[in-house]
């Protein structure tokens, strides 16, 4: 299993996932793959692993059935919008925990 701990989008489509959505949600926020998740758009998750896109995908497809589903990794560093003050509290620190090894 490689190990990056990189920050990942989870995005379900709202359109596929109504009868699975308490299953993921539950699997996402309960599971050992994820060190971390955040959840504050519907249906959008960012979550922290050790697993790359793919593994993390292949994971969630017993949960999702036929859903639509979108696995991304994002680049914290470049990131805006408006969001609540705990919003902005995890994505940076998940990006101060992603930075190369002698960054400032």
């Amino acid at each position: 299993m490689p190990t990056n701990n990189h920050t990942y989008m989870i995005v379900l489509d709202a359109a596929t996932i109504a009868t699975a959505y308490d299953q993921v949600v539950t699997f996402i926020t309960s599971s050992p793959v994820f060190h971390g998740w955040w959840n504050h758009l519907p249906y959008t998750f960012l979550v922290a692993s050790d697993l790359d896109a793919d593994g993390i995908a292949e994971k969630l497809r017993p949960f999702t059935k036929e859903a639509r589903f979108l696995v991304i990794e994002v680049n914290l560093a470049e990131s805006e919008g408006k969001l609540p003050r705990k919003s902005w509290e995890w994505i940076r620190g998940r990006e101060r925990l992603t930075e190369p090894a002698g960054a400032s």
